[in-house]
């Protein structure tokens, strides 16, 4: 049964409500400052737009603002607002709402204008059992049952419902069913299915940490299909006790958030994060609940939702319901399109009222490669799935694309297991364009294991548009213990606009010096799927860089620090083919921690930012 859960490794302000959680906007834990760069010219960039909702102090909300009422701030500088449009429901639904019964039924509903889309996911893993899951089913029920408008869409998930129960629906019952079952399990480590037998276990350090990965890779399936659909109006509502961190230090468990922020970010999705307990509920320490719950504001303040509390649970769900009901969204043009992250501050003014503003404290701009997919393609939304996606829990595979002499693209794909005790020992392949048409079939075995047939990659031509892989995941007797299910899509290569274009970086993992100077000859070398590494490897940076007018492109490297400050420059060992520069990355003189390689490709027609985050252990 595909679970939602694996999902695997695979990119805002206080508001007024009784003693809700404060909410404070916090940098992003991966982007920093950058050195200048050329920059595409601003009339080229992609627009923006950033969801506000006003309020005046009783939080009643404020929909009377006019253009002129508005300024907005992008990393501190002024920026002039194209347009500011409120968005209300219509006072009466649609007559003919019909049932949710097919995947087009869904998406067509939510994209009816006026239509909200609640995705509530229960962390049962991380709630307790008793007073603390009694509140979240009195207090969900009650949202149900009063604050649902008919039109309304809604799902209600646990982290192991499997990826084709992400359905909306405007069943109540069905909803009912969901809420009346729950019952937390945290501080229960014992398995309950066949899957967390065979795949977690019972030791509690190990169940912990899946557990976390598991909520991690839930919520970025539910992200996504919220994207994929393109809701007219939609929020996440995650109901949890939060994450536990490992270590005091407090960026853990935030990093691995960081893709589900971006991609909210993207689809302008707000996440709130309702904590139902209360201090007598949670017999952990004070500093260590502080440290879980902290990981639910942050979460919530960089999304441009709201932390509620066990004390405000009513008062809390009312209100991310009010505010997809009157909210205004701003466009403007950003400065540059440069892969960072641009905090941004929205204020707004009305005569004789104090105004409160509630937004997403920023946005990622989109790297380099993504920026120019975004601007060429006739819509900036992702294509819709026709299919359940899912990730293995036991493999994590890594997809990439390189050009090759004539400017067309080649998939390229390494897999390696997730953990020491997993027994895959080949990866079966199958590739097709979303039409149907076959473009390869075949077997891989992990990174790393040696000679022999087949490799320990896979090479193989694609078409522009998207491509449909199915992974089968087998152990060395052929049984099936896993499956994964992904879409890829591919620009092409030769429409694009001039300028320099990064596709995907690859890093060559090697172990011994002898390692390190077979791989730096071997151009069909497998990247590693990972992005940890000992203190004692040796890297292999390969950055395949084209520009589509013909004309060549420098590409350097450095590393920089958790916060994005160069360290040194990565030395080039030279071009290793045409279009791609390898750079060679010993790591010994790295100390535990978190990195990152900035990748800069230019030419006289611009330039093109990468970043590469990964983790150095002892």
């Amino acid at each position: 049964m595909p679970f939602a859960c694996v999902g695997a490794v695979l990119a805002l302000t206080a508001g007024p409500s009784a003693r809700m959680a404060p909410q404070q906007p916090v940098p992003s834990a991966v982007e920093g400052p950058a050195p200048a760069a050329a920059t595409p010219p601003a009339a080229d960039v992609p627009a923006v737009r950033i969801d506000v909702v006003v309020t005046d102090a009783n939080g009643r909300p404020i929909v009377d603002l006019r253009p002129s009422d508005f300024e907005l701030l992008d990393n501190g500088s002024a920026r002039p607002i194209g347009a500011v449009e409120l968005r209300t429901l219509p006072r009466t639904a649609p007559a003919d709402l019909t049932p949710i019964e097919t995947a087009e039924d869904e998406e067509r509903a939510a994209r009816q204008q006026g239509t909200r889309v609640f995705a509530i996911f229960l962390d049962e893993f991380h709630i307790s059992p008793g007073a603390s899951s009694d509140r979240v089913r009195d207090a969900l029920t009650h949202f149900v049952d009063e604050k649902l408008r008919p039109q309304d869409l809604a799902i209600v998930m646990k982290p192991l419902d499997p990826v084709t129960a992400i359905r909306f629906t405007r069943d109540r019952a069905r909803l009912h069913g969901v809420i009346a079952g729950f019952a937390g399990r945290k501080g229960d480590y014992a398995p309950r299915s066949p899957f967390e037998e065979q795949y977690i276990g019972r030791a509690p350090a190990t169940v912990s940490a899946a557990r976390r990965q598991i909520v991690n890779a839930g919520l970025r399936e539910l992200t996504m299909r919220m994207g994929e659909l393109n809701a007219d109006r939609g929020v996440i509502v995650l109901v949890s006790e939060g994450f536990p961190r490992d270590g005091p230090a407090p960026r853990g468990r935030i990093q691995d958030l960081q893709g589900i922020v971006r991609a909210s970010s993207r689809f302008h999705l707000a996440i709130y994060t309702i904590n139902p307990a209360t201090p007598d509920d949670d017999v952990a320490p004070a500093a260590e609940r502080e440290r879980a719950v902290a990981t639910l504001q942050w979460l919530a303040a960089q999304t441009g939702g709201l932390a509620v509390e066990a004390d405000a649970l009513t008062a809390g769900l009312a209100r991310l319901a009010h505010d997809l009901e009157a909210y205004y969204a701003l466009t403007y043009q950003p400065a540059e399109a440069d892969g960072r992250f641009h905090p941004v501050e929205v204020r707004a003014k009305r005569r004789n009222v104090q105004v409160q503003v509630r937004a997403r404290p920023g946005y990622w701009a989109p790297l380099g490669s993504e920026w120019r997919a975004m601007v060429t393609a006739p819509s900036t939304m992702l294509p819709i799935s026709r299919r359940a996606l899912r990730r293995s829990t036991i493999i994590d595979a890594w997809v990439g694309l390189v050009p090759d002499a004539n400017g067309r693209a080649r998939m390229v794909l390494t897999w390696e297991p997730r953990s020491r005790s997993a027994s895959p020992a080949v990866v079966a392949v199958k590739a097709r364009t979303s039409g149907g048409a076959a473009l390869y079939e075949g077997k891989v075995r992990r990174v790393g294991s040696g000679e022999g047939t087949p490799g320990d990659s896979v090479r193989f031509d694609v078409p522009a548009g998207r491509v449909e892989l199915d992974l089968t995941v087998l152990d060395i007797q052929g049984k099936v213990l896993d499956t994964d299910v992904r879409d890829f899509d591919v620009p092409d290569l030769r429409s694009q606009k001039r300028g320099p274009v990064i596709l995907s970086p690859e890093v060559v993992r090697t172990r011994t010096l002898r390692d390190f100077n077979t791989a730096s000859a071997d151009p069909d070398a497998a990247p590693s799927s990972v992005r940890t590494f000992a203190r004692g490897d040796r890297l292999l940076i390969r950055v395949p860089a084209f520009d589509p007018s013909g004309e060549a492109v420098q590409v350097t490297a450095k590393v920089l620090n958790e916060l994005g400050q160069p360290m040194r420059a990565i030395d080039a060992t030279g071009a290793l083919s045409d279009g791609m520069t390898q750079f060679a990355l010993p790591l010994f003189w790295l100390v535990p921690g978190a990195y990152q390689i900035e990748l800069l490709g230019s030419n006289a027609n611009g330039a093109v930012r990468e970043r590469l985050a990964f983790r150095v252990t002892g």
